[in-house]
């Protein structure tokens, strides 16, 4: 492994984990108000929006830092050929690899990203639907993050970076 791959892949999981922290924190901060109706929504205080819209910035933050930073650093300082591979390949080949449990989750969680980052705060229904899918998944990104985490720490021990 040289030098300049695993200087990526410590950055890429330094992001993740401040992500991840971060997504983390507002989480707990709102989590009691899951699942949302539009009762709740319609009460909630601005401060408590503004976790909302830290969960969703760090939802797709970590999600994009994942895909786009991490998925990439950890094939290629295990040695895969991925230049010019399309971005679905790299998820096959994670999930081939077990470091990933499922592409087909991954690909979901790039739906809730989207549908929540082009929020229309003058519909509400579909604010509350989105904000209750990004509750699930909140879940589901959080498992992720941890299995590629535990990849990382056993397959490149003492190697990668603690904040």
């Amino acid at each position: 492994m040289t030098n300049e791959k695993k200087d990526k892949l410590d950055e890429a999981v330094l992001l993740c984990i401040i992500h991840a922290e971060r997504m983390s924190f507002a989480w707990n901060k709102i989590k009691l108000h899951f699942p949302l109706d539009r009762e709740k929504y319609l009460h909630l205080q601005p401060e408590e929006f503004s976790f909302f819209d830290q969960l969703i910035f760090r939802f797709s933050k970590l999600q994009d830092s994942m895909g786009g930073k991490l998925f990439p650093a950890i094939l290629e300082n295990i040695g895969e050929d991925i230049k010019g591979l399309p971005f679905i390949d790299k998820l096959m080949k994670l999930e081939e690899l077990n470091i990933i449990s499922s592409a087909d989750e991954w690909l979901l969680l790039r739906e809730t990203r989207n549908t929540v980052t082009h929020e229309y705060p003058f519909i509400t229904d579909e604010v509350i639907q989105g904000l209750n899918m990004l509750g699930k998944h909140y879940q589901l990104i959080m498992e992720i993050w941890s299995q590629v985490e535990t990849f990382i720490n056993t397959r490149f021990k003492n190697q990668s970076p603690t904040p």
